[in-house]
């Protein structure tokens, strides 16, 4: 879990040049409007409006987006720091700490979303979708800060209009082209629309019609692949259905990002999240020219053909597995057969990738997989889903590499891989549910339609396996509509984070993957379903609050906190990084190394003063922060040229005069003024209840500082004869005696500690071996006959006596035996075999001894068997 060093860092607040690029424009902030209390009511997705590409912020501030870089911000900010040091009159040069880039959207910006080569960016409005041309970070970062247009195009003019539904995700494909010329971007709306857009900025054309469009409504009722499952056209009367409420899209997400070392099949699967609760999937799902990694087909033929395989030899109550077998063939051999176009110069592909085109054999339009649900326990059926995050399986390895002479060594980093899917989703009353998703996701399609033949629809619900619901940190009770997001944290695949409308919550499932992937790879299936449900019945999250906005801010702007940023940076550390209007918030944290490193400093006794004071405690909570009305000019000052008609303003220079207009006019001040007052009021009455917080703290601490005197001068003094206490008594060395004595113990602890782990690491998940299996065998014979089986204590004490004369009689056979060859072997007759003239053939000296010495450990065994039984029947008889 990480912990937080610190929190919005000092280039980042105000008086700092970096604080102007969250702020708020003065001539721009409204009082009137901020302040009504159904604002938020209209918040209907996520709020994505920050991204970053590098160490580069792309941020919407008053609906405008602004650019820039965290390096340089701080970088300026030490220099500047430096300049007051060594020169404290000089004059401070402020300059412009953001670019404003221009982009003619003239709708609320909810969501931009930067292409994975960083050269395109996705603005999404509520029924709108531009994609900008993102110039270079050299250009931007030229020494002219003026206001930069940007190339911009409209995606789909006559798709993504206000009449139609509005846009709930807009994602780019992982395994699409990205290059400076193009990309592949996918686009879901609320009415369950799914649309693949290839860009090419050589051809306009591709920024008007889709080359993919699917409409899942129609395609859950779909029973052939010759259907049209295009979604209708803008102004056709669509009719009412019940699948209008039950397929309303709250998120869509892919299951992988293009890696090598995760599923083939993940990349290409598009997981869709229902707001009443149902998941579907989407798989494959490719645009026209696509790229794959260099162990996705091979990864795909190991697992395909197999199978196919294994199915024809089946029996034929499997006809309808066999058939999406063939499929998956026939889709496969297409792409055998094409000659892959290699891009070794475009570094804007995966490393090692291939090109194909999409198979048009069996479709290009897959079947659609679902509904997928889980039973939560609730009597509510709707769940009001959010956003949905998918975690991809490993790569089974072991299937790759059969046949092949070398082996795939695992890397450190794969040990933390699970073998199955995990699916987590947010609701909107701050809940998050983990779910698994054990069959796994492949590529399936409908069949060809046939002649006088009806078939029902294929969508079949498959069910998933609800892990845990977890609620993050409470939220006040002012804030009206929470829609929790997941941000994807940099070390590990399996740690996000979940921004709600006031706080950020860090979710770890790293030490749970590791425990049931080891159960689950085990060879050894004795008892696993008792210890896969006491690991899935236990905590599987780890969760910790990161980040808590400010109370003022929650209750006088209403908003919703910005989707979280991670950076992980040589220049930034492990950043988290988010706002409110006008308020950023920061939060700087441990990394792995870093808690690596901690870990080691505490093994070892000796203590060493740290040279920074804030590294040794974690704050508290983070710093106060001045509310941006604060800063905002008073309403008066442009009241005349925004409330004032211009033909009523030369009545300002005249008396007054009592009449309708003037009492308007002095109404329309008043509520202007009482609204900015208003703010006003709320933000210095919350700094007085910090500074009243702020006291009461300062007691407990003096209250603390007492008692921890108190202590220090019971350990250093004694109490005498009389009663009376001697401070200072104590010397140097017997303190130092008992600081050794601490010591020692705490290494005995830890050397006992080291030895129980090694012995558990060494012993687990190894399989039995043939001698500890009849071990076990016998002390269960052994239980079985002085146990609860046995029909009274005499006849078990006969049995065991029996036995026991039995094995004393066998064992004195066997020395008397033994002594007989021994004697034998050294002393030979004449005549006899071991003679030099015996007619029999002579035996080595050395197989002798290799004989006599298996006798000898015979008898020692037997000899234990019988003291082992002699102790037990006299525990017996003393029981008895």
């Amino acid at each position: 879990m990480p912990k937080v060093h610190s929190y919005a860092p000092a280039w980042l607040c105000r008086p700092s040049p970096g604080a102007n690029l969250f702020a708020s424009n003065p001539d721009k902030i409204s009082t009137d409007e901020a302040l009504k209390p159904g604002k938020a009511s209209a918040l209907s997705g996520a709020v994505k409006t920050i991204a970053k590409r590098g160490s580069e912020v792309f941020v919407v501030i008053d609906n405008e987006i602004r650019w820039s870089n965290l390096a340089r911000l701080k970088d300026q900010w030490q220099q500047q720091a430096r300049q007051k040091k060594t020169n404290t009159h000089a004059e401070e040069t402020p300059s412009p700490s953001y670019r404003v880039l221009a982009v003619p959207v003239y709708g609320l910006i909810k969501q931009i979303i930067p292409s994975p080569n960083g050269a395109f960016l996705a603005i999404v409005t509520e029924h709108t979708v531009h994609i900008a041309v993102l110039p270079d970070s050299s250009h931007l970062a030229s020494a002219d800060k003026s206001q930069i247009r940007l190339k911009t195009y409209q995606l789909g003019p006559t798709t993504h209009v206000i009449p139609e539904a509005p846009v709930v995700s807009a994602i780019w494909h992982p395994l699409g082209l990205h290059s400076n010329l193009g990309g592949c971007l996918v686009t879901i709306t609320a009415d369950a629309a799914v649309r693949v857009w290839e860009l090419d900025r050589n051809n306009h054309w591709s920024f008007d019609q889709p080359t993919l469009a699917v409409d899942l409504k129609k395609l859950v009722d779909g029973t052939s692949s010759d259907q049209d499952f295009a979604p209708s056209g803008f102004g056709k009367n669509k009719g009412f259905s019940a699948d209008v409420f039950d397929m309303e899209v709250a998120s869509a997400c892919f299951a992988g990002n293009g890696s090598e070392k995760e599923d083939a099949w993940a990349p290409m699967t598009l997981w869709v999240a229902m707001k009443p609760g149902d998941l579907y999937a989407l798989c494959p799902l490719l645009p026209s020219k696509w790229q794959a990694p260099s162990a996705t087909i091979p990864a795909l033929s190991s697992a395909i053909i197999p199978k196919l395989a294994a199915l024809e030899e089946a029996p034929e109550d499997v006809e309808e597995e066999l058939i999406a077998s063939r499929q998956q063939y026939e889709w496969l051999r297409e792409i055998d057969e094409q000659e892959a176009a290699y891009h070794p110069s475009d570094s804007d592909l995966i490393p090692g990738a291939d090109v194909f085109s999409r198979p048009a054999n069996p479709s290009a339009i897959p079947r659609l997989q679902g509904p997928f649900r889980f039973d939560t326990g609730d009597q509510l059926d709707d769940l009001d889903l959010c956003d949905i995050l998918v975690i991809a399986s490993k790569l089974d390895v072991e299937d790759l590499m059969v046949g092949e002479d070398e082996e795939l060594g695992v890397e450190a980093g794969d040990q933390d891989k699970l073998s199955a899917t995990i699916v987590c989703l947010t609701s909107g009353n701050g809940r998050v549910h983990i779910c698994l998703e054990l069959d796994g996701v492949e590529g399936q399609w409908l069949p060809k339609a046939k002649k006088n033949a009806f078939r029902t629809p294929l969508s079949e619900p498959a069910d998933l396996v609800l892990v845990e619901s977890l609620d993050t940190i409470k939220t006040t009770g002012a804030e009206s509509v929470v829609w929790p997001t997941f941000t994807k944290d940099v070390h590990s695949r399996y740690s996000f984070f979940v921004t709600t409308a006031s706080n950020v919550v860090h979710f770890s499932l790293t030490s749970w993957v590791q425990r049931l992937e080891a159960e689950l790879q085990a060879e050894d299936t004795s008892g696993s379903g008792f210890r896969l449900q006491v690991l899935c019945s236990g905590d599987v999250a780890q969760r910790e609050k990161i980040l808590q906005a400010s109370d003022s801010d929650a209750i006088a702007l209403n908003e919703h906190l910005a989707a979280s940023l991670v950076f992980y940076d040589f220049d930034l550390g492990y950043m988290l990084l988010t706002y409110h209007p006008s308020n950023p918030y920061a939060a700087v944290m441990d990394g792995p190394e870093d808690a690596f490193s901690a870990s080691l400093e505490l093994r070892t006794y000796d203590y060493k003063p740290s040279s920074d004071a804030s590294s040794a405690l974690a704050p508290h909570r983070a710093p106060y922060q001045v509310p941006a009305i604060l800063y905002a000019k008073s309403p008066l000052e442009t009241f005349v040229e925004k409330h004032v008609p211009h033909r009523q303003r030369h009545t300002l220079k005249e008396h007054v005069r009592l009449s309708p207009a003037t009492l308007d006019l002095v109404t329309t001040a008043h509520r202007v003024l009482s609204a900015h007052t208003n703010a006003l009021e709320r933000a210095a009455s919350d700094l007085f209840r910090r500074c009243e917080r702020l006291q009461g703290e300062m007691k407990d601490q003096l209250k603390q500082l007492a008692d921890v005197a108190e202590r220090i001068q019971g350990v250093t003094s004694e109490i005498g004869e009389d009663g009376t206490r001697k401070y200072g008594s104590r010397n140097g060395d017997v303190l130092d005696k008992r600081l050794q004595a601490a010591k020692a113990k705490q290494d005995e602890i830890t050397r006992r500690y080291d030895a129980l782990r090694k012995k558990l690491l060494n012993s687990g998940g190894r399989p039995l071996s043939e001698k500890e299996k009849a071990w076990i065998s016998e002390v269960n014979t052994l239980n079985d006959s002085i146990g609860e089986k046995a029909p009274s204590a005499n006849e078990a004490d006969q049995q065991l006596t029996q036995r026991l004369v039995t094995v004393k009689d066998l064992a004195h056979e066997l020395v008397a035996e033994a002594k007989t060859i021994s004697a034998k072997a050294l002393s030979p007759e004449p005549g006899s075999p071991a003679s030099p003239g015996g007619a029999q053939p002579k035996v080595p000296q050395r197989l002798q001894r290799a004989k006599v010495a298996d006798a000898m450990r015979m008898v020692e065994r037997e000899s234990a068997v019988i003291d082992a039984i002699t102790s037990r029947l006299e525990r017996l008889h003393t029981s008895l």
